[in-house]
């Protein structure tokens, strides 16, 4: 994250340390904590994202929009991935993962064009299309068409087991059992 702070010394006469107060730095620190629940390194805010050039935006993945604890508006955040994030090693739930995200004869019907695109760029060698399948995953996701979401996150984990943004992904959109909620904007994080 990027922003303004304020710094300070605090302690006493034998031991002085720097603090460092704003508003950003809170939303480093929930950040910090975010990593955890995404199973990735690093996350960045979309103030950062945006301060990036683009030749480096451009290796970034989006993540989520979310509203930290205290919050009042969301936020983008997003992960400059590495060789982990496109691991063929499954998680511990991946049989799991598939089967909750697959669907039936209706939806095959309904999206019978979409699935044989979506399978075609998972298919292919051409990492572009990899990132084009992955923008709409997360473009379905946040204009609340999950059960698109829900399609091309089966096609990813299956090819990419070890993806761990989408594994987190899918496992908020099986909270509301792959439907979004009326009133949904974005995902919301409580920890600080």
């Amino acid at each position: 994250h990027k922003g303004w702070a304020i710094e300070g010394a605090i302690g006493s006469k034998v031991k002085i340390d720097a603090s460092y107060l704003s508003p950003h730095v809170n939303m480093a620190s929930r950040l910090e904590a975010a990593t955890k629940q995404y199973r990735v390194p690093l996350l960045m805010s979309e103030a950062f994202f945006t301060g990036l050039s683009g030749h480096v935006q451009s290796t970034c993945r989006r993540v989520d929009r979310v509203m930290f604890k205290g919050s009042t508006d969301p936020i983008q955040i997003y992960h400059v991935p590495g060789a982990s994030d496109w691991s063929n090693n499954p998680v511990s739930n991946h049989s799991e993962l598939v089967a909750m995200t697959s669907w039936d004869e209706d939806t095959e019907n309904d999206y019978r064009g979409l699935i044989r695109d979506a399978q075609s760029k998972i298919d292919s060698d051409n990492e572009i299309s990899h990132r084009d399948l992955y923008d709409g995953l997360m473009n379905a996701y946040l204009d609340k068409d999950w059960t698109m979401c829900k399609i091309y996150s089966h096609l990813w984990i299956k090819k990419w087991p070890g993806d761990r943004i989408v594994v987190a992904l899918i496992e908020e959109l099986s909270r509301h059992n792959f439907i979004c909620p009326d009133d949904w904007q974005c995902h919301k994080l409580t920890e600080k």
